[in-house]
């Protein structure tokens, strides 16, 4: 009997150790404050050109899962809804034990592999510029610690992920061709890039559906995009943001058409409530505004993948976008020629 239970604890050990040093697959386990029991996905992409989707439920904020990637790769928490939870980096025989935040993706903790544990760093000592300063600030940040930091892995996740670059990607190429060839390996920035791009798309293919928030005015607003032949959405509350460039605009447009053919709507996205309602006491609007916590990472909105503000959504009347983009003036000259086209 004593043998048995000898070899029985032996062959356990050995299971454990084999387990422990298992180099096919990772995990990532931890708790999300605030979440409560609900469900999760981790998406990553392997390196063999697939985007994999993980699906788990977190029990009380708590969850584990696994995946399998050869080499390191970036992978994305998030809701079952689409809403960013947090990004890390993975990679084979590695335990990654994290605390999240379900209200601010920036405070993070991360043990267990150190790029990811100096990336989340960098998230919690500079959120404050990361996530509420301007663009300009937040990439001067970011040019700061990638220069000091060129051998180092999460200096290509933080220009992959939180360099803004939109209109300027020739730049941002640029400065991610300083870093180390073995800190920006091809089969990360290409498998990351591969995976924005599936997910862009698929925000392309979501229509505009029908929705309920309060206005300004502490009043339900109803939305349905068959209302009106078109709809234009315009997603504001960035820093420093000209709106009295965009109010003149959306003021004539609306004057010009009669509302079965246009609806304008704002969703403000600014970080708190104070700024939007001094927005709105600012302006003397003919459109429906509304505000949503949360930003970008709104559950309402969280599916259209709206990566920067402003932002411009004209939609039809079936919800199908027909124009997604930075540009007003575009988003005005695509909705009168299509108007123009259809004689309406």
């Amino acid at each position: 009997m004593l043998r048995y239970i000898r070899n029985l604890l032996a062959v356990t050990v050995a299971m454990m150790l084999w387990a422990c040093g298992d180099d096919d697959r990772f995990w990532v386990e931890g708790v999300v404050d605030g979440l409560g029991t609900r469900g999760l996905q981790l998406l990553y992409e392997s390196g063999n050109g697939g985007v994999h989707v993980e699906e788990l439920q977190a029990i009380d904020g708590k969850f584990s899962v696994e995946g399998a990637a050869k080499d390191y790769t970036l992978a994305h928490l998030l809701t079952s809804d689409g809403r960013l939870v947090a990004r890390m980096l993975v990679r084979n025989g590695q335990t990654l034990k994290c605390v999240f935040d379900i209200d601010n993706p920036y405070n993070i903790q991360i043990k267990g592999n150190n790029p990811s544990e100096e990336w989340a760093k960098f998230l919690r000592e500079n959120h404050e510029v990361l996530r509420d300063g301007s663009h300009d600030d937040a990439n001067r940040l970011i040019l700061g610690y990638v220069d000091g930091h060129k051998e180092d892995l999460q200096s290509s996740a933080l220009m992959l992920t939180q360099y803004y670059a939109v209109d300027d990607e020739s730049r941002a190429d640029s400065i991610l061709a300083l870093i180390a060839p073995e800190a920006r390996p091809d089969a990360l920035v290409a498998g990351y890039r591969r995976m924005v791009s599936r997910l862009n798309t698929a925000a392309l293919e979501e229509k505009i559906r029908s929705f309920n928030i309060y206005n300004a005015r502490g009043k339900r607003e109803n939305y349905y995009p068959g209302r009106a032949s078109y709809s234009m959405i315009y997603f504001s509350g960035a820093p420093g943001e000209r709106r009295d460039t965009v109010t003149p605009v959306l003021h004539k447009l609306v004057d010009s058409l009669p509302k079965r053919r246009i609806q304008v709507l704002e969703v403000s996205m600014a970080r708190d409530t104070s700024i939007w309602k001094r927005n709105w006491r600012a302006d003397t609007t003919a459109w429906a505004q509304v505000w949503v916590p949360g930003g970008p990472a709104n559950p309402d909105f969280a599916r259209l993948d709206i990566p920067r503000l402003p932002y411009w959504i004209l939609c039809d009347s079936l919800g199908v976008a027909v124009y997604r983009g930075s540009s007003l003036s575009v988003a005005v000259d695509s909705l009168r020629r299509r108007i123009h086209a259809k004689n309406i």
